[in-house]
């Protein structure tokens, strides 16, 4: 199955990385390279899944950006960091991310680590049609 996804990042490289890594093994991928950007494209679109860079320079960050998706648009997410420090690790995890990716990113370590993120899209869907149901 493809997916819909939203990559959040403003290394421009970094985001045409995943972007490239993501297209080959079947996805649908658009792009935002700050939070202004990601809000505005998540009024018009909703897309399965969403990496979120958690450093996306100035302005909102993107565990900001995730509080804003999990209240708003409840869409899961997937961090990438190259930021390791606790505070902002434990300000991630107060977010309820699917995953967390590690920059550097590695081509074959993200194919691989995207069939687990997969399975956690679909019970994250699950929680949410019983949440609705409820």
């Amino acid at each position: 199955m493809a997916y819909n996804i939203l990559v959040v990042e403003d290394n421009f490289i970094i985001q045409m990385f995943i972007e490239e890594i993501l297209l080959s093994i079947g996805n649908t991928v658009s792009t935002a390279n700050n939070a202004k950007t990601a809000l505005e494209h998540l009024s018009n679109h909703k897309p399965d899944l969403i990496f979120m860079d958690i450093g996306i320079g100035k302005g909102l960050d993107g565990i900001e950006v995730t509080t804003i998706i999990n209240e708003k648009y409840k869409i899961p997410v997937v961090y990438l960091t190259g930021n390791s420090d606790l505070s902002t690790l434990e300000r991630a995890q107060n977010t309820n991310p699917i995953h967390v990716i590690f920059k550097p990113i590695d081509e074959s370590k993200l194919i691989k680590e995207f069939s687990h993120i997969i399975e956690k899209v679909a019970e994250y869907n699950r929680h949410q049609l019983l949440a609705n149901n409820s």
